[in-house]
């Protein structure tokens, strides 16, 4: 047992000695790394730009190279071009840095460092550079990052996206101007190409790289964005002049109108108040199914106008209404009321690019028309409308006046009329699609209205005829409840032609 404690004796006392040499030997490389590294001299050979600095620390190595520089500087010169553009510097063009010792500083860090085996690393790349560091010129002279923002300032050119301008009042409706790609200086990329020009002379020429962006879009791209979608009409021929102006003035609200894709407009918003101020005139407008003279009567055929133009565009309808009675100027269940406050033509552009609106009216006639990204393969819209059914009056209601007619009745007996009555009728609408030979390729309910059938309303007087007193004859005859009707869809237009004078149509 004795013996084997002396064994194992051994073995400790050997471990121990051997901990504290190697101890020892990491102290000491500790102790002349740190010694090395304190001393900052560059390793034995290097050189910066061709000059010796090996073994001097970095405050001695400063001193050589600005000196060197010094004489080098004089021959200097730059010539940056781009295109048929041309930038040329001498020395004369810069001053030298005064901080040169921090330019060096880096340098030496750039081949050492305080982790051991990071200085390897650095060691070994600066042994495969033929120990020489390179210096940029660039860096050392003043001005030079001043001198490359003017050239990268007079090369750059803002992206430009091809533009439009929509001229609805001339024979050339749209003009088209080019879009400009986006031209910016490569900095980086010009840095590097300056640095390594420097390195094999003092007389550099370099080519201004540069990063171009281009337009998303193109001039062609605009025209197939511009092409006549749709367009439709009315007559208003047989119209008052008032009305007639009122429906100009609503359409002029709307010509060179642009919407943008998911934008959404209101009838009644653009063309703002039926007010004389506005220029509207007064005229017939229907009010609970009477006709009735009202400021703005005919706007809801400049409305009518529009919104079958836009259902030919295939933009979406947000909100429409009927009249209380159809309209002569287009089928049933395709007519648009619009009334402030009470209803409105809203739509939404729901294509991927702008609309532009065309709207006037001559003489005789509303137009609208629509233009915007042309509909693939050449296809087309239409629209039908389906009558079904008549719906008869109640013939005609006598009312006893309330005093607003007491200057035309007067007494009982005494009759005037104040409306006809009218048979209502029960119709659809549809959007229809045709290809471009003409193939029906879908068909869509888009409307079912019913127009409600009228009363004619007869005002009686209220006075007691007293004696002596004659009442003229009556000339108002009474019309009782309708049987039947001959109204059908093939001569519905006619019908209500014929019962809405033009003159006084909604």
């Amino acid at each position: 047992m004795e013996e084997k404690n002396k064994k194992n004796g051994k073995w400790l006392n050997f471990i121990v000695v051997l901990i504290a040499v190697l101890s020892v030997l990491a102290i000491s490389v500790f102790a002349l790394h740190n010694n090395a590294v304190a001393k900052a001299e560059f390793y034995n050979g290097a050189t910066i730009n061709g000059v010796n600095v090996g073994g001097m620390n970095v405050k001695d190595a400063t001193n050589v190279v600005q000196t060197n520089f010094s004489s080098v500087i004089k021959d200097l010169s730059v010539t940056l071009r781009y295109k048929d553009k041309v930038w040329e510097y001498t020395s004369k063009d810069f001053e030298v840095v005064d901080d040169f010792y921090s330019i060096v500083d880096n340098a030496y860090n750039e081949i050492t460092s305080n982790n051991f085996f990071e200085r390897r690393l650095k060691y070994k790349e600066f042994k495969a550079n033929n120990k020489n560091i390179n210096i940029s010129y660039r860096s050392m002279l003043g001005g030079f990052s001043e001198k490359l923002d003017i050239v990268s300032n007079e090369i750059y050119q803002e992206l430009k996206e091809p533009h439009v301008e929509f001229l609805p009042d001339n024979e050339r409706l749209f003009s088209y101007r080019e879009g400009q790609s986006e031209v910016v200086v490569d900095r980086t990329a010009l840095e590097s190409l300056i640095d390594n020009a420097f390195i094999g002379s003092k007389k550099i020429f370099v080519e201004v790289p540069v990063i171009v962006t281009e337009p998303e879009n193109n001039t062609e791209d605009l025209k197939k964005q511009t092409k006549l979608r749709a367009e439709f009409s009315t007559s208003y021929a047989n119209s008052t002049a008032n009305r007639k102006i009122n429906i100009k003035t609503a359409l002029s609200a709307f010509n060179g109108k642009i919407v943008m894709p998911e934008e959404e407009v209101s009838f009644n918003a653009t063309t703002g108040a039926r007010t004389k101020e506005n220029g509207y005139k007064p005229a017939n407008i229907i009010l609970n199914g009477i006709y009735v003279e009202g400021s703005g009567g005919g706007v809801c055929q400049a409305s009518t106008t529009l919104y079958n133009a836009l259902l030919l565009a295939n933009l979406e309808i947000v909100e429409v209404s009927k009249h209380s009675l159809p309209a002569s100027y287009v089928p049933l269940a395709l007519d648009a009321m619009v009334s402030e406050g009470i209803s409105d033509l809203k739509f939404k552009n729901n294509t991927t690019s702008p609309i532009y609106i065309k709207a006037w009216g001559d003489n005789k006639n509303a137009y609208v028309q629509i233009y915007g990204l042309e509909f693939e393969n050449g296809e087309y819209y239409k629209t039908r409308s389906e009558f079904i059914k008549t719906l008869p009056h109640m013939g005609d209601r006598i009312i006893s006046d309330t005093g607003e007619y007491s200057n035309k009745v007067t007494f009982k007996g005494e009759y005037l009329r104040l409306k006809y009555p009218h048979e209502g009728y029960e119709a659809n609408a549809y959007l229809q699609k045709y290809s471009s030979g003409g193939e029906l390729l879908e068909e869509i309910l888009i409307r079912h209205e019913i127009y409600q059938p009228q009363d004619g309303i007869i005002i009686e007087g209220t006075e007691d005829v007293y004696d002596g007193v004659t009442l003229p004859k009556n000339e108002v005859k009474f019309i009782p409840p309708q049987g039947t009707s001959s109204t059908n869809g093939q001569n519905i237009k006619n019908v209500i032609s014929g019962t809405n004078n033009e003159k006084y149509n909604p």
